[in-house]
Formats: C-alpha cells, structure tokens, sequence
C-alpha cells in the first residue's frame, strides 16, 4: 500500500516538473521571425516565455543594426524593465497591437547615480521591442508608427 501511494506521488510530481519545464522553458510559442517598421526588416529574438523574458539580452556581447528583441505578452500591462547584466545601451519601442505608442532612446546601463537603469512603458502594452542604441533616430521611428509580425513559415 506504501509503496503504491510513494508511485502515485512520484508519478504526479514527475507530470508537474514537466509542465513547469514546458511553460518556463516555452522559447518560441509565436514563431515570429521578424518585424517590420516603415519598410525596415528587423530580425529578432523572441521572448515569450517568462524565463526569456526575465532573460531578455542580459549577457549578450552585442545587437547589430538589423536586429532585436521582441517581448510577447498575453495582455495589456504597464512593463517594468532593467538593465542588469547589460553589455550595451539599447532603444526601446512600446507597442500595443500592431502600433508604437512610446520610445525610448539610448538607455544605459547605469543610471546617473550608477545604479542598474529601470524603465517603464508609458502605457499599457503588450509588445516591447528592444534595439541597438541609435536605431530609432537612424530609421526616423516615431510613436503612431506601425508594425508588422513576421512569422517563420
């Protein structure tokens, strides 16, 4: 009797940790391959699982010019994000749906007061797009902009 209820607890916590694995290690629910904004094809990354998005582009040495990160979420919300782990500054596009509605630019990694920088979105959102520094004034993007998903076929 002992060892068939120990069975059915082992089993159980067995089917928990794989569920807990597939969702917190989901890396590419939404198969986007790419955006684009006023003709500019931007290649990312896509974080939509909390893990990458907790991740985002902490450690990474660098982003080239034609490349980012989208962060995919599942509502509308105010987003809170920081640069910990940082190697280099980044431009930030807020977008709700298929539109930007706030930026940021140039955002270092420490603040003035050499703190880890924070930011949040000036709205709720339920896209954030991380770019090199420089790639909103280079390519003219502006809020009311819009956006287009491309997905891997």
């Amino acid at each position: 009797m002992k060892l068939k209820i120990f069975l059915i607890v082992f089993l159980l916590l067995i089917l928990f940790l794989i569920i807990y694995l597939i969702i917190f290690f989901n890396k590419n629910g939404n198969n986007i391959k790419s955006v684009k904004i006023n003709n500019i094809e931007i290649n990312v990354e896509t974080a939509s699982s909390y893990y990458l998005q907790l991740k985002g582009l902490s450690g990474k040495k660098s982003l080239e010019d034609n490349q980012g990160m989208i962060f995919i979420y599942p509502d509308y919300q105010i987003r809170n994000f920081w640069m910990k782990d940082m190697n280099f500054p980044i431009d930030v596009l807020w977008i709700k749906d298929d539109t930007i509605t706030g930026l940021q630019k140039n955002i270092q990694i420490f603040d003035k007061n050499g703190k880890v920088s924070k930011f949040i979105s000036p709205n709720p959102t339920n896209y954030v797009l991380e770019l090199s520094a420089g790639f909103i004034n280079k390519n003219n993007i502006k809020v009311g902009d819009k956006i287009k998903l491309i997905y891997e076929k």
